[in-house]
């Protein structure tokens, strides 16, 4: 068994953390998504370990979690995996070889090899479809019983850039994960506070230039430096009433 490096244990971690982090999956039936566990098919199966693998509609999933299974039991699940990808490491572990007949032994109904380092061919991504016993190539990375694809995605998944495996939709677009929905979402404030600032501050530009003429420009120097919009929306509605500016002063030095 090929050792695992630090970047296909990202990988691996990236294929499977989608579906458990609050991202918009589009599945609504039981599933499992795990990496490196085995796949056992009977009592005497010696195993067979993918990289990542998906399983959806499985069964006894409540009491699996309190019995603390460490192996997906086919006879538990009463089924096989949708879906099992290999990654390739520095060092091939028969990823086109005895592992593509395991998996349709297992008749995991689709196999995926990623290859990102070509140490196998000059295909980064493999797929095959299990038809009768053997599998074939597939053309795509599209599974339509699993409403998923695969896809290659060339971005910064925990602060490393680089080219990763995504899962993805129908059209293409990377499913995101919790953290990059939440990390948007706070992009999104960000900039709407940035507008909002910037309506106070002309707000306090035209009441500066008009209560207190030439000397407004200091003044409007210091008061941008503030970030609070709270005290920005104060000075701003308070600018009229305001008879010197060392009462304006008062109001934001404190």
């Amino acid at each position: 068994m090929a050792v695992n490096s630090f970047m296909k244990e990202k990988q691996q971690r990236l294929l499977t953390t989608v579906f458990h982090s609050g991202a918009e999956i589009p599945i609504n039936v039981p599933f499992i998504a795990a990496a490196k566990v085995p796949l056992l098919s009977h009592v005497r199966d010696s195993g067979t370990v993918p990289d990542v693998f998906l399983s959806l509609n499985i069964i006894g999933t409540q009491e699996w979690w309190k019995r603390n299974i460490r192996y997906y039991l086919f006879w538990e699940f009463g089924k096989s995996p949708d879906i099992a990808i290999e990654i390739v490491s520095m060092t091939p572990d028969n990823e086109l070889g005895s592992k593509l007949t395991d998996y349709a032994r297992l008749r995991v109904p689709y196999y995926v090899v990623y290859d990102p380092l070509k140490k196998l061919s000059e295909n980064v991504l493999q797929t095959f479809q299990l038809y009768g016993n053997p599998y074939i190539p597939k053309n795509d990375a599209w599974f339509p019983s699993l409403n998923l694809g695969l896809t290659l995605w060339d971005g910064v998944f925990e602060n490393l850039h680089g080219t990763w495996l995504r899962w993805c939709d129908e059209s293409g677009n990377v499913i995101k994960t919790g953290d990059e929905i939440a990390a948007e979402k706070n992009q999104e404030i960000s900039q709407k506070d940035i507008q909002i600032k910037q309506a106070l501050l002309l707000a306090v530009e035209v009441g500066l230039k008009f209560k207190f003429s030439d000397e407004y420009v200091g003044l409007l120097s210091d008061i941008s430096q503030i970030d609070d919009l709270k005290l920005l929306e104060a000075i701003a509605s308070q600018i009229p009433q305001i008879s010197s500016t060392e009462e304006l002063r008062e109001l934001y030095s404190q």
